[in-house]
């Protein structure tokens, strides 16, 4: 499914509200409940920081856990030393810095952000952590600026539900990784009647995008989108309730979701 608004209007929501994630964390932001980003500390049923151990937040710079997250997409993503890793929508880094730890330095991160508030914060939280294996750049997921088969995996924490155009991800991703390459992806899907997701649809605009369940595609249809781009064992191995939920009889969930490229 694509969304019936324009892309560009809701990039630029995208960038509004996670700029002022980025740029203020931990003041006003943190204390008004995140300003509605996505997947804000409210988004999930339990606190985000569930979602990572304590020696997980203690071995990554201190400024790149934003409270924002539907998962721990790298504990799933199997990742080992030298191996290239793509992170899409890497926000401060949280995830991108496990990744790195993970494949060592032999490996390699590319992290992928849309926001330049984002961006610059992982880019000093790589630089006051030493990590030398760890690249920011700007860019829309939809069009990732890799060579084809550049990396052995891809992560994914609450961004793609974010992005207009879901099916395109995933086949980028899948341009991306080499044959027999692999992701672990944490998103929101929603669940329930097919009539109650299209009145939902109807009351999506650019201004509420960032609130959490507003751009989730049914599970099935997210499912179906990351098959039809070539994946195959495409799996749910996490799932938990969203404290944020649609209303009516759809229920939002917290997906972590692996697949692979056939070799």
């Amino acid at each position: 499914m694509t969304a019936t608004l324009s892309k560009e209007a809701i990039h630029q929501a995208v960038q509004e509200q996670y700029g002022a994630l980025a740029r203020n964390y931990g003041k006003e932001v943190k204390q008004a409940g995140s300003g509605e980003s996505c997947c804000a500390p409210t988004c999930c049923s339990e606190p985000a920081s569930s979602d990572y151990s304590r020696e997980e937040l203690a071995s990554v710079p201190k400024d790149a856990y934003l409270g924002a997250g539907s998962g721990n997409p790298t504990r799933h993503a199997g990742l080992q030393p030298g191996e290239k890793v793509i992170d899409l929508g890497a926000g401060a880094g949280m995830d991108s810095f496990l990744a790195a730890n993970a494949v060592g330095a032999t490996g390699r991160v590319y992290g992928f952000d849309l926001t330049n508030d984002m961006l610059a914060r992982a880019r000093s939280n790589a630089a006051s952590g030493g990590y030398r294996n760890v690249s920011f750049e700007r860019a829309d997921i939809e069009k990732l600026p890799l060579a084809d088969s550049a990396a052995d995996a891809a992560i994914s924490n609450c961004v793609i539900n974010l992005a207009p155009d879901k099916a395109a991800v995933y086949r980028e991703m899948f341009r991306a990784l080499r044959p027999g390459g692999r992701f672990s992806v944490a998103d929101i899907v929603l669940r329930g009647p097919a009539d109650d997701l299209r009145a939902f649809r109807s009351r999506v605009h650019e201004g509420n995008w960032c609130g959490c369940v507003s751009g989730a595609l049914a599970e099935g249809e997210y499912l179906e989108a990351i098959r039809s781009a070539g994946f195959a064992d495409v799996r749910v191995v996490v799932e938990r309730p969203a404290e944020l939920q649609p209303g009516g009889a759809l229920k939002a969930v917290a997906v972590t979701i692996t697949g692979r490229k056939p070799a």
